[in-house]
């Protein structure tokens, strides 16, 4: 039997990534310098929230959120499940569903471009997990 996959959508897709990064030398090169807390918004038909700290090259703090306003977060992804879907099969690139609205970044968007090369690799490894979809 293969390791079993993360599940698109869920928790333990979130504790996944968090452990891949953490596990990841290139992760903990570029995320150094970066001290963020992330919530990534799930819409219909999916509607879950979830929440990460990134601090010194390093993920902290995986926990589903019950809404967004349970907790403050510095940067905000948020999109429909299908949207999510779309850039975690890699049909569409995180940078085009950002540019297009079909995934919508709030936060500092001067810090975001900053720290560029991290929030690069979080998503290279997020798109690498390949989850099962249910």
């Amino acid at each position: 039997m293969g390791e079993s996959k993360p599940v698109f959508g869920t928790l333990g897709f979130y504790v996944a990534m968090a452990e891949a990064l953490n596990a990841d030398p290139e992760w903990a090169e570029r995320g150094k310098a970066l001290e963020a807390t992330m919530i990534y918004a799930y819409g219909e038909p999916i509607n879950r929230y979830f929440y990460m700290r990134f601090e010194g090259g390093k993920v902290y703090d995986v926990t589903e959120l019950s809404s967004l306003e349970e907790r403050a977060a510095q940067f905000v992804v948020s999109g429909t499940g299908e949207s999510w879907r779309a850039v975690m099969q890699k049909e569409v690139k995180p940078a085009t569903a950002m540019a297009t609205g079909k995934l919508k970044v709030k936060g500092k968007q001067t810090y975001l471009l900053k720290n560029m090369g991290a929030f690069t690799r979080i998503l290279d490894v997020m798109t690498s997990l390949d989850p099962v979809y249910e």
